[in-house]
């Protein structure tokens, strides 16, 4: 492991906020336009956004995680554009859709690590950090790079 500090994003999710290092993400975005599906396949399936003369797929990590949430009423979205996903099928970029604000930490390299959720969908889970008596999803970037391939 590591020596050096990792510098990540806290991003607003259940069950648990997100911990995503910050190479992984391009862009966190304000007050997003999105294109809403009609008839979207699945919960989790937000929509497309137009991102830099790109159209980008929109996911709900929450939604994803459990198909029951409904995050519809929440307030303040925020979209967080990931960079291409190593190792996955699809290599563009595409985006979560989070409701809240996202807060920039350095984490220590001896981190402590918590127990996986008991519930909801762990595919898209990698691992669970301790950070200051809080649990923070890390989440599987290859899973959601399949997920992103449905769109």
């Amino acid at each position: 492991m590591s020596e050096q500090n990792l510098d990540c994003y806290i991003l607003p999710s259940t069950p648990n906020p997100l911990l995503l290092p910050v190479e992984c993400v391009a862009e966190v975005v304000a007050k997003p336009v999105i294109e809403k599906l009609g008839a979207a396949p699945a919960s989790w399936m937000q929509g497309h956004v137009n991102w830099r003369n790109q159209r980008l797929p929109v996911l709900s990590y929450g939604g994803l995680h459990d198909p029951e949430l409904d995050e519809s009423k929440k307030r303040k979205p925020l979209l967080v554009v990931l960079n291409p996903i190593p190792g996955a099928a699809r290599k563009a970029y595409s985006a979560l859709l989070c409701y809240g604000d996202a807060k920039k930490v350095s984490v220590e390299p001896d981190m402590e690590f918590g127990e996986m959720p008991s519930s909801g969908d762990r595919r898209y889970v990698e691992a669970v950090i301790k950070l200051g008596g809080k649990e923070f999803i890390v989440p599987k970037l290859t899973a959601l790079g399949v997920a992103f391939s449905y769109f």
